[in-house]
């Protein structure tokens, strides 16, 4: 016979559950209609620069479910207080530029892709103002590649804060209060399925096939949502997810897009290529293995 102790937690255990399950029914149903509407606007107008007002999406979604359900924010966790969110956060900064830099260099010493420096543009002006043009090729690109992962997480940040604050801040917390199978794998195909109405328009990661875009696009965004959510989870502070979004997004749409010329290199590499998701694949194994010796949990 259970204890009336016992049967209280299990009650409280079940109603958490209960609510968390209603919770994801707002903020899915939030989703959906929100990410209709902006989609709708930004595909018939055209304009890429409104793709920034669709990233604003999830979060918005989740500002309403939480006002809806007089749940308070607390549970985003913007702590940055202990070392374990720092080591989060340098690892969120470092785990793109090693993503890239192994994918991109395969595919440069392979004949999949050509290397050229990173000209025109942003990077131009910031290539001779940081007097790189006096170092080794190798080297300059290596600086061009953090200044622009530390500076565009800075820049990016907002944006980013717009998906991460529903992702990551809140579908993925709530899958788990849920006991939703693989909660982890579901927030992946979730936010991967997310991105897809602007890829088949083309907006987004266009290449020479829209199948192989979507297909690219899930085979690369479920593993690298396992690397996020293990940094959120492992942390318990939305940060690391957040900056990992950010410098990924800055070092692969910055200098490794810029500095690769190829035919058929958008098969290969890019935010959906087949031997990038081959290798965030890789990371994700190797994350999920080293994030207790690192002591982030």
């Amino acid at each position: 016979m259970k204890s009336r102790g016992n049967k209280n937690a299990s009650d409280f255990g079940e109603v958490k559950v209960q609510h968390a399950r209603k919770s994801l029914t707002f903020f899915l149903g939030f989703l959906f209609v929100l990410s209709l509407i902006v989609n709708t606007v930004v595909i018939m107008s055209g304009n890429i620069l409104l793709i920034v007002v669709y990233m604003f999406v999830p979060a918005i979604a989740s500002i309403l479910t939480r006002l809806l359900l007089r749940e308070g924010f607390a549970d985003v966790s913007f702590q940055l207080g202990s070392v374990k969110v720092w080591r989060g956060i340098g690892l969120g900064l470092l785990i793109p530029m090693l993503i890239c830099g192994i994918t991109y260099s395969t595919a440069w010493m392979s004949g999949i892709a050509s290397f050229q420096l990173p000209v025109g543009g942003t990077f131009e002006t910031y290539y001779h103002a940081l007097g790189l043009q006096y170092l080794p090729t190798p080297l300059s690109f290596v600086l061009m590649v953090v200044v622009a992962g530390i500076a565009g997480s800075i820049i990016n940040l907002i944006p980013v804060m717009g998906e991460e604050v529903g992702w990551r801040g809140y579908m993925l917390t709530r899958l788990v209060e849920a006991k939703a199978p693989r909660p982890i794998l579901l927030s992946g195909l979730i936010w991967a399925t997310w991105h897809i109405p602007i890829v088949i328009s083309g907006m987004y990661v266009a290449g020479p096939s829209v199948l192989l875009s979507v297909l690219g696009i899930y085979l690369c965004i479920i593993p690298f949502s396992y690397i996020t959510a293990q940094l959120r989870l492992a942390t318990g502070s939305v940060w690391p997810s957040v900056i990992i979004h950010t410098s990924w997004n800055s070092v692969i749409q910055g200098p490794f897009t810029r500095a690769t010329t190829g035919e058929f290199s958008d098969v290969w590499i890019g935010e959906s290529g087949l031997l990038t998701a081959i290798i965030i694949i890789i990371a994700a194994i190797i994350v999920s293995r080293t994030v207790k010796v690192l002591e982030l949990t």
